[in-house]
């Protein structure tokens, strides 16, 4: 009988909706007012009121189910999950349980080889209401904001399909880029927007049967998920060992210890006493909804990024650049993406250059000037200009760099920053000899040394050419001009 031990894990992921309405009333989902200062009889639950269905919170579920490939009903139901909490004021919550908006989906990513692989498989894709907000204070007690009650959550079920913290991180980054890009969510972990809950059990090798699953709760960073699911995996396979039976229960993460404590054993849906919602109808997914919630698949970020890999000949990283949404306006988070595929595929810029010098000077200048590239007078036919003039030695990268900071912090077109801060390169065979020749003649100690057979000292040679031009002079000339005048 097999030792080895292998985890599984499923993970449940609360998006808040980006919706300017709670889920079943119009109180307001603005962060960080004043406490219970959105809500009305609805959201806090009082005799004869009635939920009604914020359209646009399914609008945005169903562009979330249809991103990860879900089946989509023609009708979904909503149902109570009752249980006992101070912060669930109608002592149950709306949520979907037999029929939700999609199942059966599958998530993308992309494998080691930059290729999109099998991804990852989704169980279900459903609309719920959040809870309210307890707050724990020494001086007055346990306290209740209700601003949060009603904000309409996207759960989203993986299968438990993953098998170490870091195929569930990595999972998660891209999901919060998704829903990010998609508009489908703020996805903001500070403020609660984006919420991981992990299933994690172990079970022998040689057995195809799961082992008692443990859900792990309060997790709001990566670092979180990653740790959690790390110390359980080693608690439980080290449990079982001992011959300790795994407990089906809800532990929380303490982050200050590093380890997962016991909070509850875990309900069954028995005890949940699922029925369907008596005051709301069945929600009819029609060809009405399906066409407002109707994009381009190749929109997902995942698929941009493999275009911007596989079209573009950028590198992985820069591609993950390219579209994390750094410098981009925040109701628009392509928008660095769209400005790089604009300067290659219609300027004509060629596509590394053009990365290079994006995540490179640009995002360092947006990065500290706190700027989206929007609000500077860069432009993707200015930037593929650059591009160009740097492949036909008209400009040196050095160069080409400052007069993207220039345009960045001040300004203008390109020909007028090149001619007004004296950046053409230097390409002249009669400077750059004279240029050359100075530098030998100031050097003789490094020129002996490449006389006796140390070539590779031509390259201390060429830089101190290339400071003394001001970055100016090309460098490919220079380190020919040294060959033909120190190795023939």
């Amino acid at each position: 009988m097999s030792t080895e031990y292998i985890p599984t894990i499923g993970i449940e992921v609360h998006a808040q909706l980006e919706t300017k309405a709670k889920m079943f009333c119009p109180c307001s989902t603005h962060y960080g007012d004043q406490p219970n200062s959105h809500v009305c009889p609805v959201c806090m639950g009082m005799p004869g009121s009635l939920p009604r269905v914020n359209r646009q919170a399914v609008i945005l579920g169903l562009i979330a189910a249809r991103a990860m490939r879900c089946t989509i009903p023609q009708t979904a139901q909503f149902s109570r999950k009752h249980y006992f909490y101070p912060d669930l004021p109608k002592g149950y919550q709306i949520t979907m349980y037999q029929y939700p908006i999609g199942t059966d989906g599958v998530f993308e990513l992309l494998n080691e080889q930059d290729k999109i692989d099998a991804g990852i498989e989704i169980e279900r894709v459903h609309l719920e209401e959040d809870s309210g907000k307890l707050i724990h204070d020494a001086q007055h007690g346990s306290l209740i904001d209700f601003n949060r009650a009603g904000i309409p959550l996207l759960e989203i079920v993986t299968k438990p399909v993953l098998k170490s913290s870091r195929d569930t991180v990595r999972y998660l980054k891209e999901l919060k880029r998704t829903l990010r890009f998609l508009g489908i969510s703020d996805v903001n972990m500070e403020e609660g927007s984006f919420r991981c809950e992990v299933n994690i059990s172990v079970h022998l090798s040689d057995t195809e049967e799961f082992g008692t699953k443990v859900e792990v709760k309060n997790l709001n960073s990566f670092r979180a998920v990653e740790r959690s699911i790390d110390y359980e995996i080693k608690r439980q396979i080290g449990d079982l060992k001992k011959g300790i039976p795994i407990q089906h229960e809800t532990r929380g993460w303490d982050e200050k210890e590093e380890k997962t404590v016991h909070q509850r054993y875990k309900e069954g849906a028995a005890d949940y006493r699922y029925f369907p919602e008596p005051d709301l109808p069945d929600l009819l997914i029609d060809g009405e909804v399906l066409d407002e919630s109707a994009f381009d698949l190749e929109d997902i970020p995942v698929r941009r990024v493999r275009a911007l890999i596989g079209r573009f000949g950028v590198s992985s990283y820069g591609a993950d650049l390219l579209m994390s949404g750094t410098g981009s306006p925040e109701d628009n988070p392509y928008f660095i993406a769209d400005f790089f595929v604009e300067a290659v595929h219609t300027h004509g810029a060629q596509g590394t250059q053009t990365a290079n010098l994006m995540i490179g000077p640009i995002f360092e200048y947006l990065k500290k000037t706190r700027k989206s590239l929007d609000q500077t007078e860069l432009t993707p036919k200015k930037l593929a200009q650059v591009v160009k003039m740097v492949a036909k030695d008209e400009l040196s990268s050095a160069s080409a760099r400052m007069v993207i900071d220039v345009i960045l912090e001040w300004g203008g077109g390109v020909m007028d920053v090149v001619k007004r801060e004296g950046l053409s390169e230097v390409t002249d065979e009669d400077e750059l000899t004279k240029l050359v020749k100075q530098v030998i003649e100031e050097n003789q100690q490094v020129v002996e040394q490449i006389r006796k057979g140390k070539v590779n000292a031509i390259g201390a040679l060429v830089g101190v050419a290339m400071k003394k031009s001001g970055g100016q002079a090309n460098p490919k000339l220079v380190n020919e001009k040294f060959q033909e005048l120190l190795l023939k």
